[in-house]
């Protein structure tokens, strides 16, 4: 396949095109303030509370997360050696459309739309066909894994816009030899690594796509287009530079990179099922994991020309993100987002095979009807995996939060026992807060910061306190009594407890009297659920 002309456009594709960035946009959109009920993931409440803090302190260098470090007299953190860039984008957004969610979640939903644009134009550039270029960016329109994390407040949906975008200026360069493409190219890859530096692994795939051979016959421009090439990463070392400076260039979890460990028996035997699931539950579905199969097979086979060598670099690039990023492909999901575009033009190129073998044999294309057969049968994966993200929520966060916010003054501490989902409460509250490891500790931090609150969520992590450690149960029972508890159609929530007079919760429990107040409905994909809070009388 011949490289394409990318002027050659009609509006009929552009329109296309166009019906396909509205479908990705409405996908993307669905129900934007969703998580305003009680749904964050841990990394949308680190950038909100990094947020949320340099507006108050009107400091946007240091990063505070109102759950980490929470008993430091400032309790800052190096968590990341990057700028916070989404805390940037929700600042920006607020500053235009008001402190909300769906504002802030607007410009990540941008950046996957511009996305489907790019995936069009290097699935044009490579195929030189344009059904498979729209067939590829309808792909990554739908794709589960690009529609939920376009939409949350976290940097994969930046990184991944800016990683693709210098693999299309890279690509124009091979095709054109035009040396300002390989400029432009730097600098979108510098910018994806300023977002997440797991992005920046789309530099191997060129690696492959390179005429490395004509390249070598004329040493003089090889020369200058080296310096073309190295030149735009300068950004990345005033950025490091900077960081430096600043405080903010730390690597506090380069213990977890275990290079040899993807390479063991008992790593797969461990983690084997989960990274499964990531990829066939819930990122592509096994319909377009298995076609995603088809087109890196057909190209290792074929082997010549930029298409073959594209994707194959892809395919290699597996090995060594997968060496790197071996103890986060097995917790998080969206590790596998830079592979969203392999997943993409691979896709179509093994459903570009298949209809060429129809073709030979009913001597007329069958392409149209082949990528619709595929689009059919994935329709309910892409469904159930959609929905299944959404309605992962953790109801009563944002009431407890309110709840604490109100109890106390802008500059108490809280404990909090909870799960990492859980800290969003710290986030809705506004408030620093941890949970001590032993109760000396939680009697140390309880007298310097005058702490008079404790809050459990989910509820049975009181009683599970009892169990692991009797005598930190009974002093939060002789110091403590019951503030404020939640309940979601009936089922206990989480507790707040206030310190003052002792009591036998579990005996109040068994004869509360008080007044039950709804606090909010909750929607989720047409169930109801209604959270009630009661406050005990106190005598």
């Amino acid at each position: 396949m011949k490289p394409a002309n990318l002027t050659n456009l009609n509006w009929k594709p552009l329109l296309i095109l166009l019906l396909i960035c509205i479908l990705g946009l409405v996908l993307r959109i669905y129900n934007l303030n969703f998580p305003s009920i009680g749904y964050h993931n841990m990394k949308e409440n680190e950038y909100l509370s990094m947020a949320e803090e340099m507006k108050r302190t009107q400091d946007f260098v240091t990063k505070r997360i109102y759950f980490y470090n929470a008993f430091e007299d400032n309790p800052t953190v190096r968590i990341y050696p990057q700028p916070p860039l989404v805390s940037y984008q929700i600042l920006f957004s607020w500053s235009i459309f008001g402190e909300n969610l769906w504002g802030a979640r607007l410009v990540n939903v941008l950046f996957g739309v511009f996305s489907i644009v790019v995936v069009y134009l290097i699935a044009l550039l490579l195929f030189n066909e344009v059904g498979l270029a729209l067939f590829s960016a309808f792909l990554l329109a739908i794709m589960p894994l690009a529609v939920f994390f376009s939409r949350n407040m976290q940097p994969e949906s930046g990184g991944f816009f800016f990683m693709i975008l210098g693999n299309l200026f890279y690509l124009k360069f091979i095709t054109s030899s035009k040396k300002y493409y390989l400029i432009f190219a730097g600098l979108s890859l510098s910018i994806a690594w300023l977002y997440k530096m797991s992005f920046f692994i789309a530099i191997l795939p060129i690696l492959f796509c390179l005429p490395l051979k004509a390249f070598w016959r004329d040493k003089k421009e090889l020369l200058r287009q080296a310096l073309f090439f190295i030149f735009p990463y300068v950004f990345i070392v005033f950025s490091i530079a900077w960081l430096m400076r600043v405080g903010q260039w730390e690597f506090q979890q380069l213990g977890r990179v275990q290079i040899w460990d993807v390479f063991t028996a008992s790593y797969w035997q461990k983690y084997g099922r989960t990274i499964w699931w990531y990829t066939k539950g819930e990122n592509f579905t096994w319909v377009y994991l298995l076609s995603t199969l088809s087109g890196i097979i057909l190209a290792f086979f074929k082997r010549k020309g930029l298409l073959n060598r594209y994707i194959i670099g892809w395919a290699v690039t597996l090995i060594p993100y997968s060496m790197i990023f071996s103890d986060y492909l097995n917790q998080h999901n969206y590790y596998q987002m830079p592979f969203l575009g392999l997943a993409c033009i691979a896709s179509a190129y093994g459903v570009y095979f298949i209809s060429e073998q129809f073709k030979r044999l009913v001597h007329r294309s069958r392409l149209i009807y082949v990528m619709a057969a595929l689009v059919v049968v994935s329709i309910p994966f892409v469904c159930d995996s959609i929905s299944r993200m959404y309605v992962t929520v953790f109801l009563g966060q944002d009431v407890a939060g309110e709840s604490l916010k109100e109890f106390t003054s802008p500059n108490e501490r809280v404990f909090l026992l909870t799960h990492c989902q859980g800290n969003a409460i710290a986030r809705y509250a506004q408030r620093y807060m941890g949970w001590p490891e032993t109760l000396g500790e939680f009697k140390k931090e309880e007298e310097k910061f005058k702490i008079k609150y404790i809050c459990f969520y989910p509820a049975a992590y009181l009683w599970q306190t009892e169990v692991k450690d009797p005598a930190y149960f009974e002093y939060i029972q002789n110091n403590y009594h019951l503030k404020e508890l939640g309940l979601v159609n009936d089922q206990l929530n989480y507790f707040i407890l206030e310190k003052g007079k002792g009591e036998d919760i579990k005996k109040t429990m068994e004869s509360l009297s008080g007044q039950m107040e709804p606090r909010t409905l909750y929607r989720i994909l047409g169930r109801h659920f209604f959270l009630y809070t009661l406050r005990p009388k106190i005598d």
